[in-house]
């Protein structure tokens, strides 16, 4: 599977309406090397299109290419820590409002990633 760059999908950048949430979860190098492949939609039913850039995971809408999460992660020995994520609170771009949902949705994203 090919790592995802910027360049393979029209993007926009987050919007300056924005929440900063805490995080705090820790990656094996192996899952690290994983979630650094990012997410390249294949199909109408992917909805993200996801890469890494200097340890920071971005996560865009597919369809519109809207940034809806910057996630910051810190290098530890071989692991990397997911710290803080910057969450798009534009109601003309994203209705979700709860912290507490947006951080689940940023580690089920994550987790269900495929390698």
């Amino acid at each position: 599977m090919k790592t995802a760059e910027k360049a393979d999908w029209q993007t926009s950048p987050l919007s300056s309406k924005r929440a900063a949430v805490k995080l705090n979860k820790i990656f094996s190098a192996e899952e690290s090397k994983a979630i650094q492949k990012g997410l390249i939609p294949k199909e109408m039913e992917d909805k993200w299109f996801i890469y890494w850039e200097n340890n920071t995971l971005f996560f865009h809408r597919s369809w519109t290419g809207t940034c809806i999460y910057i996630v910051h992660f810190l290098p530890e020995g071989n692991n990397f820590r997911m710290v803080s994520a910057d969450v798009n609170r534009n109601p003309e771009q994203y209705i979700e409002t709860d912290d507490n949902r947006d951080i689940k949705m940023i580690s089920y994203l994550i987790d269900s990633s495929p390698a």
